[in-house]
């Protein structure tokens, strides 16, 4: 199935202009779609009392490039109270370049959004100055319009850099409005800004590149064994299905080359 063929490129989604847009972009920059394992790729299943059930979508797109992205995917969830853009970019190790990683998530009574260029490496070892202040920009403009939510532990702040845009929103007509706007333009400019900046890096020495190896699998055990959509991805696809996805496809190390 396509994802084109489904509710997730429909204005019924919310996050709908920010999947084609995601999607439009790599194709720019040549990237291929990679076939997930039709287990995972579309699942529907209904949650709720036997007097309320509520019908749900999973689908999970993915995609690759030769030389620059090692595994790229989005899990998107489309149900009446659940809405999910949870998208992560794993950059190939042979570029000293963070992940991109964006989770947008809308509860039944708030939305959490985070965007970022999360390390695998010390931010002082994987940025540069002037990357460092192109991003301060854009965290700036768009906290300008959107409330930064509440700071992060140290053993999750670790994992996110200076650059992180994160929002904790109620479910309002005044949240959607900063969602259609300022949220989606600074989706677009941080996509457009890791793009260009992973296509334009250079190749790193074989000692870094294990470094590279070394902390990318690190990020990617932490959010195996961490991961706070856990529960509610069980108690609406079951804890099966959760655990076989989240292992073996969103945080799988065996796509970490």
């Amino acid at each position: 199935m396509l994802i084109q063929n489904t509710i997730f490129y429909s204005q019924e989604w919310r996050w709908a202009k920010f999947i084609k847009f995601l999607i439009s972009q790599l194709a720019k920059y040549h990237c291929v779609e990679y076939k997930i394992p039709t287990d995972f790729s579309y699942k529907e299943s209904t949650y709720g009392s036997k007097k309320s059930k509520n019908n749900i979508n999973l689908f999970t797109w993915g995609a690759t490039h030769e030389r620059r992205i090692n595994f790229a995917r989005a899990v998107c969830i489309n149900s009446p109270n659940y809405s999910v853009l949870n998208f992560l970019i794993i950059p190939n190790t042979f570029y000293n370049i963070p992940f991109l990683g964006v989770d947008f998530v809308s509860l039944p009574k708030s939305h959490l959004l985070v965007l970022d260029f999360q390390p695998s490496l010390k931010v002082e070892n994987q940025f540069n100055s002037e990357l460092i202040e192109q991003l301060i920009k854009l965290k700036k403009s768009c906290h300008s319009s959107l409330p930064m939510a509440e700071k992060m532990s140290e053993d999750v702040a670790k994992f996110f850099s200076p650059g992180l845009i994160w929002s904790r929103l109620p479910k309002q007509q005044d949240s959607d409005n900063l969602i259609e706007n300022q949220l989606y333009d600074s989706f677009k400019e941080y996509l457009n800004l890791y793009l260009k900046t992973l296509f334009e890096s250079e190749e790193v020495e074989q000692g870094l590149q294990q470094e590279l190896i070394n902390g990318q699998n690190n990020y990617l055990n932490y959010r195996r064994d961490k991961d706070p959509a856990r529960p509610m991805l069980s108690s609406l696809f079951g804890k099966d299905f959760t655990e076989s996805l989240i292992n073996k496809v969103l945080f799988s190390t065996n796509k970490v080359l």
